[in-house]
C-alpha cells in the first residue's frame, strides 16, 4: 500500500527495488511470529487457539524448539538489518532508512519482549498503531520515494485507526488468558463491551478521516481513494455488530472477531486493488 500510493504520487516505479525492499521488510516481519511464541509460551498454555489469536501452540507442545524460535527470531531480525545496509549502498538512500528498519524490528521484539514488553504493560494497542500506521505502509513509501512527506503523512492517522481495530480484536479472545499471564490490553482493563466499542469508534474515526482527505483536495491529481471511503463503512458496519451484540457464548465471540478480521482483510485488499488498476490505468496509453 505504501508503496502504490508513492508511485501515485509521482516515484519511479522500480520492481527490483521493491522486492529488494520487501526482502528486507518480510524476515522483521516474521521474526515477530518467532519472537512473540517464544516470549508467549507460557501464557498460551492458557489460550484458547482461533485462526487470529492464542498463539500458534508450537512452542506449547513442543517445549525444545524454544532455543530454535528465539534465534531464529533474532537471525531474521539481522538479515532485515543487513539488508538494509546493503540497499542503502546499493541505492543511494539516507542513512536514516537504516534506522527506521531498526525502529520496526525492535518494535516487534519488544511487543511481548523484555525487558519493555508492550503488550504487558498496556502498550500493545499504541505499539500496534504505530507498527500498521507508520512503520508498515512507511516501509513500502520510503523504499519507492526516498522520503517521508505530507502525501505518506496524511494517511498516518487513518491506517492507525484501523491498526487499532486489528489489535483489540486480536485481544477480545484472550481476555481470560491474558488476565491469568498479567497481560494489560484494552479488553482486560476495561472489559469486551468497551473493547467492541473503542472499535466501533476506531472504524468510524477512519472513515471520517479518509473522506476528509477525498474531500479537502489533498490528493488531486494523484490519487482517488472515493472508493476505498465507502469500502471502510463495511468496517462500521461490521464493528457495529460487535458493539451491540451480547456475547454470552465464546463460539459467538469468536465468529464475531472472525468477521472483523475477514472484513479487515477484504478492505485493505480492495484498497490495494484500488490503487494498482490506478497505476495500470496511468500505465495503459489512451487511443
Amino acid at each position: 500500500m505504501g508503496y502504490l500510493i508513492a508511485v501515485l504520487g509521482g516515484a519511479q516505479l522500480n520492481i527490483e527495488q521493491f522486492i529488494f525492499g520487501y526482502l528486507i521488510f518480510a524476515p522483521a516481519h516474521l521474526s515477530v511470529s518467532f519472537s512473540n511464541d517464544f516470549f508467549d509460551r507460557y501464557s498460551d498454555k492458557n489460550s484458547d487457539q482461533t485462526a487470529f489469536s492464542g498463539g500458534s501452540k508450537v512452542l506449547v507442545e513442543h517445549p525444545e524448539l524454544a532455543r530454535f524460535s528465539l534465534v531464529f527470531a533474532l537471525i531474521l531480525l539481522m538479515i532485515s538489518f543487513v539488508g538494509a545496509a546493503i540497499f542503502i549502498l546499493a541505492y543511494g538512500y539516507p542513512y536514516w532508512f537504516l534506522f527506521f528498519v531498526l525502529l520496526g524490528g525492535l518494535l516487534g521484539w519488544f511487543y511481548s519482549a523484555p525487558p519493555i514488553k508492550f503488550s504487558y504493560r498496556g502498550w500493545g494497542e499504541i505499539a500496534t498503531m504505530i507498527a500498521v500506521g507508520i512503520l508498515m505502509p512507511g516501509m513500502g513509501y520510503l523504499v519507492a520515494s526516498g522520503s517521508i512527506d505530507f502525501l505518506f503523512a496524511i494517511f498516518i492517522l487513518p491506517l492507525s485507526c484501523y491498526g487499532f481495530f486489528f489489535i483489540v480484536t486480536v485481544e477480545l479472545p484472550d481476555v481470560e488468558s491474558d488476565k491469568k499471564a498479567k497481560k494489560i490490553g484494552l479488553p482486560v482493563k476495561f472489559g469486551r463491551k468497551i473493547a467492541f466499542l473503542s472499535s466501533l469508534l476506531a472504524t468510524i474515526i477512519g472513515t471520517i478521516l479518509l473522506g476528509f482527505i477525498c474531500l479537502s483536495g489533498f490528493l488531486e491529481g494523484k490519487i482517488d481513494i472515493s472508493i476505498i471511503v465507502v469500502l471502510s463503512s463495511v468496517l462500521i458496519l461490521v464493528a457495529l455488530r460487535g458493539a451491540i451484540i451480547d456475547f454470552t457464548k465464546e463460539q459467538s465471540l469468536v465468529k464475531q472477531v472472525m468477521l472483523n478480521m475477514s472484513a479487515m482483510l477484504v478492505f485493505l485488499f480492495f484498497m490495494d486493488l484500488s490503487l494498482l488498476l490506478q497505476l495500470f490505468s496511468r500505465a495503459t496509453p489512451t487511443i
